[in-house]
């Protein structure tokens, strides 16, 4: 079960926010909850940014390709195999 969380940030910390979540492929609110978490945790700063990393070095795999729409592709492989959709 998850619990809405609501917090108020400043416009430039948000949209520093906004550039990194974009850079990342992701949504702000998901990015938030990413570092949230990771400073919650024991070893919290150092999870968060390894975090921060890994979700760079995604975001350079990904970067040029083209998006995927991950129904589209289950719907395409469950054709394959003539499975029902």
């Amino acid at each position: 079960m998850t619990k809405p969380v609501t917090i108020r940030l400043e416009v430039p910390d948000y949209e520093r926010l906004e550039g990194e979540a974009r850079n990342l492929g992701m949504r702000p609110g998901t990015l938030a909850k990413v570092l949230l978490h990771g400073s919650l945790s024991k070893a919290g700063a150092a999870q968060a940014e390894a975090a921060l990393v890994a979700l760079e070095r995604l975001g350079a795999l990904a970067a040029g390709k083209p998006a995927i729409d991950a129904v589209q592709l289950v719907h395409a492989v469950r054709r394959g195999l003539g499975e029902p959709e």
